[in-house]
């Protein structure tokens, strides 16, 4: 019988994996010499809505609300 992981285990391992695709992205954009700085508010934005609408998908009380915006 395959023996499934944690839900924390689970979720820490999709954070570690976002971060650092946050982190290369937010490097990219900081040094490049395109002058793509201009671009950052919005990858924060993104970013940080991405987040909001992960954790409250998580949250069972929430999710119907979440899902009947989109």
């Amino acid at each position: 019988m395959i023996r499934r992981k944690g839900r924390l285990r689970r979720q820490l391992i999709i954070a570690g994996s976002a971060s650092a695709t946050v982190a290369d992205l937010v490097r990219g954009l900081w040094h490049a010499s395109g002058g793509r700085r201009w671009m950052i508010p919005l990858v924060v934005f993104l970013c940080s809505l991405g987040v909001i609408l992960t954790l409250a998908a998580g949250v069972e009380a929430l999710a119907p609300f979440i899902y009947s915006i989109f």
